[in-house]
């Protein structure tokens, strides 16, 4: 308890040490005075008995050879004017007494040894006898009171010791005093420290008048409180920039898709009828520049995204091995186009990720590997390490420099790329890596050798599984043959089947309604006149019955009104401030009682919208969408269209398409 006081409080300390240092100083030198005073004391007095005896010692000795009592009372009366005489004694050969004389009032002392407090001196009484020689035939001992002289000693020890506590108290007060115009000056400034550490730039700091060392640190503490402030403002302002930056990147995502969709859909309609070649080179040029421009502003809006914090992960369980056959499946087939070997390993083991922001982080170095590889293989693979599973996506192709392996994460920063050829990307791609990497707390590093290739890999938590179930968890998985690359297809991505929601489980599906006959009849809304347009007549062309809708009302009415028994539905999200594609679609499902295949599309699409749609079994495409990815979603929609005539067959006369 008190060593912990002593180690945090300066004052304790310095209290202590000028405690003992004073102590010391005082109660060392007073010890040895009273000492050095006692002795010398006691021997004055020894020597005054001596010499008491001296002065009685002739007559005392006549008086105990006559055996004369009184006479030797007499004799040993001068001593009563010595001070602190208190007794004499003479005493036979034998140790008899003979006489006592004391000081009138004084009580009897005892013994030598067994009274510290009396000094006492022994002379022996010789006398000549008759043959001449000298003769002992006693002692004389005369002892003084040594407690008048004691008393006198405590006395002045008490007042010394009394001026030695009055002096001490007043070092200890003025070490107090001193140590705390140190300590609390420092305490405060310590305390405005942690409060501007903490964040709060109101704090106060303390003793800023003072012109001496600690007025200076507190100076110094203040500016330092000052560009605290300083950088909070900045910091406000900078947070005001990046919400204005996310909500102007927002507006951006769904005000620049929108023309974006409609030059897709024009050029790809362009493509296809036009009437000469050199017309259809010129809208396939057009088309390399649109999609140029959506790889451009989706990689730009996604890095907008992540620095805007509009992105969170929603860690879960996942098999690393379905992430391995998704990746296999989309990036594969790129890297055998491009004359390139590509693997994935054949491992199962449960992490704990974002299945969608981790594949799209591992697409994102699989792209750039199969980017900036000429020749050679393309191989991601795993291992285990601790509790972490890394996954290492690895090339041979031109690799990165030692100096800049740093740079490669900055925003449009390429290795190789000086003429910006966008067939090599736009230098994107590894700075949302990194950011996504932030959000999933992956790391992720990289190594490499210029000229023979680099690897880079992600670290990702292994689940914990049951100690049990853990060899069936974690296994090599048989490797399946792999297809010849000229048996490969073209793989078009399609969203896994999803249960309808109890909302509408009760509705007929599309396979269970009365067979068609003829073109496939396509609903299509969307606010903006252009891509709606743009959209309508793309779907027309490629021979498809289209009505367009740029209002829920005036999409409702055609329904309602047998303009058209739509197959399938393609709707934007945002249709008004009101009004949404989402239930735009469940509320013509529950009119016609059909669950007719839909297409949510929209610049601007958030985690809960597409969550919903999931639940609906709405299929989600991001705007701009691509012609063919149109197309390809339009004949899955209406593969389950039942063939023949139909009482539901629409008599209704062909029409136009509204835009």
């Amino acid at each position: 308890m008190f060593l912990k006081i002593f180690s945090r409080s300066l004052v304790a300390r310095s209290t202590a040490s000028a405690v003992v240092l004073v102590s010391v100083l005082v109660a060392v030198p007073m010890v040895v005075l009273i000492q050095s005073d006692v002795r010398n004391t006691r021997a004055e007095l020894a020597i005054r008995a001596e010499m008491a005896t001296r002065i009685v010692l002739d007559d005392v000795t006549n008086a105990l050879w006559d055996l004369d009592p009184e006479e030797a009372l007499t004799a040993l009366s001068p001593l009563r004017s010595i001070d602190s005489f208190a007794e004499a004694v003479i005493l036979g050969t034998h140790g008899e007494r003979f006489a006592i004389y004391r000081r009138p009032g004084s009580a009897a002392v005892a013994d030598g040894a067994a009274n510290p407090a009396a000094t006492a001196a022994a002379v022996p009484l010789t006398r000549q006898d008759r043959t001449g020689g000298s003769r002992t035939i006693g002692t004389l001992l005369v002892r003084l009171d040594t407690g008048p002289t004691d008393a006198a000693i405590r006395h002045h020890v008490l007042v010394l010791g009394g001026i030695g506590a009055v002096t001490l108290l007043l070092v200890v007060l003025g070490v107090i005093w001193a140590t705390r115009g140190v300590t609390l000056p420092i305490a405060g400034m310590t305390r405005a420290m942690a409060d501007l550490a903490a964040g709060d730039v109101t704090v106060t700091v303390p003793v800023r008048h003072r012109d001496d060392e600690i007025g200076r640190m507190a100076k110094a503490l203040d500016t330092f409180r000052q560009n605290a402030i300083d950088l909070h403002i900045a910091k406000e302002r900078a947070e005001q920039a990046v919400a204005s930056k996310a909500k102007f990147m927002a507006a951006a995502s769904h005000d620049l898709r929108q023309p974006a969709q409609s030059l897709l859909m024009l050029t790809a309609m362009l493509r296809a009828t036009a009437p000469s070649p050199k017309v259809a080179e010129s809208a396939r040029k057009i088309e390399q520049v649109v999609m140029t421009l959506k790889q451009l502003l989706d990689e730009l809006l996604e890095v907008s995204r992540l620095d805007a914090g509009g992105v969170t992960a929603n860690i879960a369980v996942h098999e690393v091995a379905d992430l391995f056959d998704a990746l296999d499946s989309q990036y594969g087939p790129v890297a055998r186009n491009k004359g390139l070997a590509f693997s994935v390993p054949q491992y199962r083991a449960p992490v704990l990720t974002d299945r969608v922001l981790l594949l799209r982080l591992l697409g994102n170095l699989i792209d750039n590997a199969i980017r900036y590889t000429p020749s050679g293989q393309v191989q991601v693979a795993c291992l285990e390490s601790g509790g972490s599973l890394i996954v290492e996506v690895r090339d041979n192709g031109i690799g990165i420099p030692e100096d800049r392996l740093d740079a490669i994460w900055e925003e449009f920063h390429q290795i190789g790329n000086p003429e910006r050829n966008r067939d090599n990307g736009i230098g994107l791609g590894l700075s949302i890596v990194r950011r996504l990497a932030g959000v999933l707390d992956h790391p992720v590093k990289v190594r490499s050798t210029p000229g023979k290739g680099s690897v880079f890999s992600v670290t990702l938590p292994l689940a914990p599984v049951e100690p049990a179930l853990e060899p069936m968890l974690r296994t090599e998985i048989p490797p399946a043959p792999a297809p010849a690359p000229a048996a490969i297809p073209a793989m078009v991505a399609t969203p896994a089947p999803v249960a309808a929601p109890a909302a509408v489980a009760g509705l007929a599906t599309l396979a269970d309604a009365p067979a068609k006959s003829g073109e496939i009849a396509i609903l299509v809304i969307d606010d903006d006149q252009f891509v709606l347009s743009a959209i309508s007549m793309f779907l027309t062309t490629a021979g498809h019955r289209v009505v367009g809708a740029s209002s829920v009302a005036q999409g409702l009415r055609a329904v309602e009104g047998g303009d058209i028994l739509p197959d399938a539905m393609i709707a934007d999200y945002h249709l008004s401030a009101t009004e949404n594609g989402l239930d735009f679609i469940d509320t013509v499902w529950h009119r016609l009682g059909l669950r007719i295949p839909a297409v949510l599309i929209s610049g601007r699409l958030d985690g809960a919208v597409t969550a919903r749609a999931a639940e609906m079994g709405v299929i989600v495409a991001a705007k701009p969408i691509m012609p063919d990815r149109l197309s390809a979603l339009v004949e899955q929609m209406t593969a389950a269209r039942p063939a023949g005539v139909g009482a539901l067959d629409i008599a209704a006369p062909h029409k136009t398409p509204t835009i």
